[in-house]
């Protein structure tokens, strides 16, 4: 089978596909097999592809198999670039571009030995530098969905040992840094069987859902209490749920917010890669007498995630992306922040990592 399709080779010159509305790809010119390798190497791949045999036929079933949804979205589906998955109990999973996700979640390593050692040196540079302005810091890793609802990942997919990749990262960062580092994968494993922490199947699934969020936000309030034990954390009596007919939830605070979010401008005269339109946003509370603290952060952190909690206990409550991380002295010389903190994704540590490390020079 996989043979029959090399003999049928279509040899024939000037073809054009129909069903792709394009002229296919003439044989490489063997001439360049010396003068110009890389050439025909590239082209050699593209006459091969355009040219296998019974190439009309596979086509048609390819198109056959996309055009059935319920085959085609009974194991996994596209959205633009991006892989999910369907598993289940109507579980739908975020296995990023490619897929690669799912290595992950089987336990693949996936952040080396070397870069963990960067990271945790990195992050105590930056504490003795905060240290010796008076500030204290906080790092926060936040779980990708699979790592708190495993039980419902497509069966086909082995699972991973315990403990999990992201609990060694954090456990290795704990015992080899003096920096206050935590993930809250615990946190929301506890909640998990009375709250639906991330979405089902609709809405957001590359985050945990405003639910989540706020238990997201209490766990880091634990940290943060530690500096600053006169802001008392938000309890469930204090939030209403709702949700909408897809059963997305929405998390409010039944006493109202008393912040605003400041215009975009805010940056303007600040040296900050604005590449995401979410990924820099700052509030400032009217009661302008309480502490300010700073974010380094992605998108876990926006205002209708842990954002907005943030904003209503803090008299300024800063959101930089991490990627603007080796600027941390000017924003700190210039927003004189009371307590900083750093937050990452499960998925996005390797990003994390690359922004944070040697950030202090």
């Amino acid at each position: 089978m996989l043979a029959l399709p090399l003999v049928f080779l279509d040899l024939s010159p000037d073809r054009i596909s129909v069903q792709e509305n394009r002229t296919l790809a003439n044989p490489p010119s063997f001439s360049d097999i010396k003068s110009n390798p890389g050439k025909f190497i590239h082209d050699f791949n593209e006459w091969f592809k355009d040219s296998i045999g019974f190439r009309d036929k596979l086509l048609a079933i390819y198109k056959a198999i996309n055009e059935n949804k319920h085959l085609n979205n009974a194991v996994r589906y596209t959205d633009g670039q991006y892989v999910y998955l369907v598993g289940e109990k109507g579980h739908h999973y975020f296995a990023h571009a490619d897929g690669w996700m799912i290595s992950k979640f089987q336990g693949e390593k996936f952040i080396s030995d070397e870069k963990l050692s960067w990271l945790a040196r990195s992050l105590n540079e930056v504490k003795v530098y905060l240290e010796n302005k008076g500030i204290p810091f906080v790092v926060m890793f936040c779980p990708d969905k699979e790592s708190v609802y495993p039980e419902y990942y497509p069966k086909s997919i082995k699972r991973g040992p315990e403990p999990i990749q992201l609990d060694l990262i954090t456990n290795y960062l704990q015992e080899n840094s003096d920096v206050d580092i935590f993930s809250i994968r615990q946190a929301l494993v506890a909640e998990k069987d009375t709250y639906l922490t991330y979405n089902t199947s609709s809405g957001d699934l590359t985050h945990y859902n405003q639910i989540g969020a706020f238990f997201a936000y209490r766990e880091l309030m634990k940290h943060i209490n530690v500096y600053f034990p006169d802001i008392i954390p938000y309890k469930t009596d204090d939030i209403k749920i709702s949700y909408d007919e897809f059963g997305i939830p929405d998390v409010t605070l039944k006493s109202g917010f008393t912040y605003i979010r400041l215009d975009s401008s805010f940056f303007d005269n600040v040296n900050v890669n604005k590449e995401f339109a979410w990924g820099n946003h700052a509030y400032e509370n009217m009661n302008s007498n309480l502490p300010v603290i700073l974010f380094f952060c992605d998108s876990n952190a926006e205002e209708q995630l842990i954002g907005k909690y943030f904003a209503q206990q803090f008299g300024k409550a800063i959101f930089i992306h991490y990627r603007n991380a080796s600027k941390i002295q000017e924003y700190i010389n210039l927003f004189k922040p009371d307590i900083v903190v750093f937050e990452s994704a499960e998925r996005e540590l390797e990003g994390f990592i690359e922004n944070v490390v040697w950030i202090i020079r």
